[in-house]
């Protein structure tokens, strides 16, 4: 994160002469040690239901747009009402400038409409109904998930970013090819589609492959046997 965050400075200032090289364009990363713990992971179904269920309206309606569209929890917080129009959110990623479209489904209204009511500009208010900043949730969050954590409702490792991974690992799971999921989450390439549905138990949706594999070489088997049989070993006189 250091030399990233370094690499966008450097290469910002580079053009105004400030520097003369991107000093963090070259370092090479260090590697994730492979025993560190995962970071954003998905959350469970169960933890979800508990948080809605624990959270105070403010932050409940975070968690709820979250988890109902996948969005970054940054364009969440940032998301306009003017964005919204005939029932589809319609949205520029701030990390990448991809337009999503997302449609709003039962759930994502019933949170909505049960959500706090405010006059901010944003579609998420704070609890005197001004727009959230990111630190500024990013603070009452944390604060929130430790009395969780203390009280022993919730794990210590849930993230925001974990309910992004968390729905691109639910459409996976549900069928949704690596398209279809870029698309819902506003990613241009499947990879990060991948990337972000790689937690996904496919057991089940490979049970069908593993069906039809079985009776495809039980069929070629049938076909093979006869031929086989019908080679004789020549004899010697």
């Amino acid at each position: 994160m250091l030399r990233t965050v370094l690499s966008e400075v450097f290469r910002f200032a580079k053009p105004k002469g400030l520097i003369s090289e991107n000093y963090a364009k070259d370092i090479i990363p260090k590697p994730r040690p492979k025993d560190a713990p995962r970071a954003n992971r998905p959350w469970k179904v169960e933890e979800l239901d508990t948080a809605l269920r624990l959270a105070p309206p403010h932050i409940r309606a975070v968690i709820a747009l979250i988890a109902n569209t996948g969005l970054d929890p940054s364009d969440a917080l940032s998301l306009r009402r003017d964005m919204i129009k005939d029932g589809v959110i319609w949205a520029n990623r701030g990390k990448t400038g991809q337009e999503v479209s997302l449609p709003i489904s039962g759930r994502l209204k019933s949170a909505m409409n049960a959500a706090p009511r405010h006059n901010a500009i944003t579609v998420l208010a704070n609890t005197r109904g001004r727009p959230w900043t990111y630190n500024g949730f990013s603070t009452v969050w944390h604060k929130w998930r430790k009395d969780q954590v203390e009280a022993g409702a919730l794990p210590a490792d849930l993230t925001l970013k974990g309910l992004r991974h968390m729905v691109g690992t639910i459409l996976r799971e549900a069928g949704m090819d690596l398209r279809q999921i870029a698309d819902y989450l506003g990613q241009k390439e499947e990879a990060m589609a991948a990337w972000y549905s790689r937690d996904a138990d496919l057991s089940e949706r490979n049970r069908a492959a593993a069906e039809l594999l079985d009776a495809e070489i039980e069929r070629r088997t049938k076909l093979v046997k006869p031929s086989l049989e019908s080679v004789k070993p020549s004899g010697r006189d």
